[in-house]
C-alpha cells in the first residue's frame, strides 16, 4: 500500500505541475508570441490587420516590400526614427540629388541594407554616395532572406548608369532563405509568406508566394498541408517548441531556452507591478529569443545540406547579375548578437563565405569589426542589434575601400578622382 500511496502522492504532484505550465503557458501567451500552443498551428486572420498589411506593404510576389512614395516611421534605441522611400523605390538620400546619371551602385538585401535604427542621411549608402560622389540606391526590405532579395533585383528597373550591385545580407539570410512562412521560425510572424527556392538535384526551382490576394489568408486551411511540406522549420523548431499535451514534457524538451523565458517573462510582470520597468527588463524575453535564433543559424551553417541552397542562390545572384551587366558584390554583415554569441576568435559561417570569394566578390566585415570596440557601431534593439549612424560610417569606408582596391574603374571619372581622393 505504502506503494501505491506514493504513486498516487507523484501522480498528483504531476497533475498539479501540468495544470500549473498550462496556466502559465496560458497566461502569457497573451503578451508574447512565442510561446505557442495547439491553437497557434492554424492562427485566425484579423481581417482589418489583414486589410493593412494587404494596402501597407503587401506583394503577392516577394510577401511584402516598402513601396514606392511613401514615408515611416521606426522606433528607434534614442526615439522615433524617420525614413522615405522614392518612386524607385529605394529609400531617399538627403545628401544628394536624384538625378538618374548619378547611379553607379544599386543595393538589395534586408534590413541592415535598409539600415533600420538610422535617418535616411545616416545610412551606409548615404555616406558612401558622398564618398565616391555616385548616387547608391537602397532597396532593402525587413526581414528578406538573399532569395528574396535576389528576386527584388530581379524585378527592379535599375537605370542604365548602375554598374554595381551590392547584395546585403546578415548570417542568419541561411535560415531565411529555408523558410516559406515566417511564423514557423519566427513564431507569431503570421502574415509573413514568402516564396523560396528549393534544390532538386542541382537545379533551383522557385516555390511561389502561395497568398496572392487577401481570400487566400482566409483559406489558409487548405493550404497548410502544402505550407507545411515546404517549410522543414515547422517539424524542426515549430513543433519541437510547441506547447501541448503533456506540458510538462514540452517544457523539458527545451529546458534552458522554456525556463529563461519564463523566468524573465515573470520577472518583468512582477517589475511592471512595482512600475520600476525598463527597456532592458522589457526587451530580456524576445532577447532570449533572438540569441537562440542566431546559435540555430550558426548551427546550419555547420550543415552541408543546408549551405547548398544557400550556395545555389548566391550563384543565382550571380549569374543574374552579370547578364545584366552589373557586378556582383556579396556584403555580409554580422548582427551584434552575433559577434556577441562568437567564441575564441572561431566564427561559424567564415569558412562558407570564405569559400564563395572564388565565385563572386565577399566583403565580410566580421573580423575588421571584431577587431574594436564594436558594441558603440550598434544602436542595440530587440531585433539583434542593427548598425548606428556611426556602424554604418565604419561600414561605408569598408565599402569604399573595396571599391578603390578592386573596381575603380567601374566609376566614372570624376567618381573615380572622388574615390581617389578619399584618406
Amino acid at each position: 500500500m505504502q506503494l501505491v500511496d506514493m504513486l498516487s502522492v507523484l501522480l498528483v504532484a504531476v497533475l498539479i505541475v501540468e495544470a500549473l505550465i498550462f496556466l502559465i503557458v496560458r497566461y502569457f501567451r497573451q503578451e508574447f508570441q512565442w510561446l505557442i500552443t495547439r491553437n497557434d498551428e492554424q492562427p485566425e486572420f484579423d481581417r482589418a490587420l489583414v486589410e493593412k498589411y494587404i494596402n501597407g506593404s503587401f506583394d503577392p510576389l516577394l510577401g511584402w516590400v516598402r513601396k514606392p512614395n511613401t514615408r515611416g516611421i521606426d522606433k528607434g534605441r534614442y526615439g522615433e526614427v524617420g525614413y522615405s522611400i522614392n518612386e524607385l523605390g529605394s529609400r531617399n538620400l538627403e545628401c544628394l540629388g536624384e538625378k538618374e546619371s548619378q547611379v553607379v551602385i544599386a543595393s538589395v538585401g534586408d534590413s541592415y541594407t535598409f539600415c533600420r535604427q538610422v535617418e535616411d542621411s545616416e545610412t551606409w549608402q548615404a555616406l558612401l554616395s558622398t564618398k565616391t560622389q555616385s548616387h547608391v540606391l537602397n532597396f532593402g526590405v525587413g526581414n528578406y532572406g538573399l532569395d528574396q532579395a535576389l528576386l527584388r533585383y530581379n524585378q527592379l528597373k535599375l537605370p542604365a548608369t548602375t554598374k554595381i550591385v551590392i547584395m546585403g545580407v546578415v548570417p542568419e539570410t541561411i535560415c531565411r532563405v529555408h523558410s516559406y512562412w515566417k511564423h514557423y521560425f519566427e513564431f507569431g510572424n503570421i502574415l509573413a509568406f514568402k516564396p523560396r527556392y528549393r534544390l532538386l538535384g542541382d537545379e533551383l526551382v522557385l516555390s511561389e508566394n502561395v497568398m496572392k490576394t487577401d481570400k487566400d489568408f482566409y483559406n489558409l486551411a487548405d493550404k497548410l498541408p502544402d505550407i507545411q511540406a515546404l517549410d522543414g522549420f515547422y517539424r524542426k523548431k515549430f513543433r519541437s517548441q510547441q506547447f501541448r499535451f503533456p506540458y510538462l514534457y514540452s517544457l523539458l524538451r527545451n529546458p534552458m531556452r522554456n525556463f529563461l523565458l519564463l523566468f524573465y517573462l515573470l520577472r518583468r510582470k512582477l517589475i511592471r507591478l512595482l512600475k520600476l520597468s525598463n527597456v532592458t527588463v522589457e526587451n530580456a524575453p524576445f532577447s532570449v529569443i533572438m540569441k537562440y535564433n542566431i546559435l540555430y543559424s550558426h548551427s546550419m551553417y555547420r550543415q552541408p545540406d543546408q549551405c547548398k541552397l544557400l550556395k545555389a542562390i548566391i550563384l543565382k545572384f550571380k549569374q543574374d547579375a552579370e547578364s545584366r551587366g552589373h557586378k556582383p558584390v556579396l556584403l555580409l554583415m554580422p548582427q551584434l548578437l552575433d559577434l556577441e554569441l562568437i567564441e575564441e576568435q572561431c566564427i561559424p559561417y567564415e569558412h562558407f563565405y570564405r569559400e564563395m570569394t572564388s565565385h563572386l566578390d565577399v566583403i565580410d566585415i566580421t573580423r575588421s569589426i571584431m577587431a574594436r570596440t564594436f558594441a558603440e557601431f550598434y544602436a542595440e534593439d530587440s531585433y539583434g542589434g542593427h548598425f548606428s549612424a556611426k556602424g554604418n560610417d565604419f561600414l561605408s569606408n569598408e565599402i569604399m575601400t573595396y571599391l578603390q582596391e578592386s573596381c575603380p574603374d567601374l566609376m566614372p571619372d570624376k567618381r573615380k578622382r572622388a574615390m581617389e581622393s578619399q584618406p
